[in-house]
This record gives C-alpha cells, structure tokens and sequence, in this order.
C-alpha cells in the first residue's frame, strides 16, 4: 500500500505561478505598464532595431497581439517603429529616452519582486530551486528568459 502524499508539483507551480503573475502586475501598477509591455520593453531593450516580426517570433503570439501592445507602448511614448534600412517592409523598434528612463525604473521593482517570492530561502536553496525550475522548462521547450503566449 502506498501511504505517500502525492506532490502536486505543477498544481503547486501553477498555483506559484498565477500569485506571482497577480503580484507582479500590482508591482508595476505605479509605473503604468502591463506585465506584457515590461516583457516587451525588456526584450526591445535587449535587441535594439529588432523586428516586429522577430518580436512576434520570439514571444510566440501572433503579429496583432504584438502590435497592440507595441501601439500601447508608442502612445504613451516609450518605442519607436523605423522603417527598416534593409528592408522597407519591415519595422525596426527601438526605446525612445522614455522608455530607457522606464525600462530602467522597472529593474528593481523586477527585483523586489523577486525577492519577495524567494525569501527565506538560502543561497544554495535558491540555486538549487533555479537549476530543478530550468530543467524542466527546459524539458518542456520553454525559455528562462521569454514567458510564451500558448494561446491559453
């Protein structure tokens, strides 16, 4: 007779996981931004002159989620689309000075963020937690620095 608890790892992820989307999206209600568009500013950020394409791409959502999120963003003045030097079909999108001054103010309530949810853990805790989370997102195709749309 088996007398083990079941785990309920991915319950427990996805319990996790949905407090801390909630928790992060108050975090960044100070700055006026979504978790999306912080997502996309960092990736912007990262990757000047990226796509429009290649953003849809790399996140995995179609083209129209992007582009309302990066209308958003242009609106409020923190991107900018150039039409691409290469190709004149495409849209290169950059941070205006705007968007760098936001991009820069959402690092630490990123990292508040962070560590609120992993307090009272040590170190090596912390590591090992990391390393078991990236082995199975990684098991599982995911990234550990893009979270995907999955159309759910």
């Amino acid at each position: 007779m088996n007398t083990r608890r079941p785990r309920r790892i991915a319950f427990l992820l996805s319990q996790l996981g949905s407090d801390a989307s909630a928790a992060f999206e108050r975090a960044l209600a100070p700055l006026g931004i979504t978790p999306s568009e912080a997502g996309l500013l960092r990736l912007i950020g990262r990757n000047p002159g990226i796509s429009q394409k290649a953003v849809s791409e790399h996140l995995g959502v179609g083209p129209s989620r992007v582009v309302a999120v990066l209308d958003r963003l242009e609106r409020q003045g923190h991107v900018e689309r150039r039409r691409s030097t290469t190709d004149r079909r495409s849209h290169e999108i950059h941070l205006t000075a705007s968007g760098e001054r936001l991009l820069a103010a959402l690092r630490p309530v990123a990292e508040s963020h962070e560590a609120a949810f992993t307090q009272g853990l040590a170190e090596d805790d912390l590591d090992r937690l990391a390393a078991y989370l990236e082995a199975i997102a990684a098991s599982r195709g995911l990234s550990r620095d893009v979270h995907r749309d999955t159309g759910r």
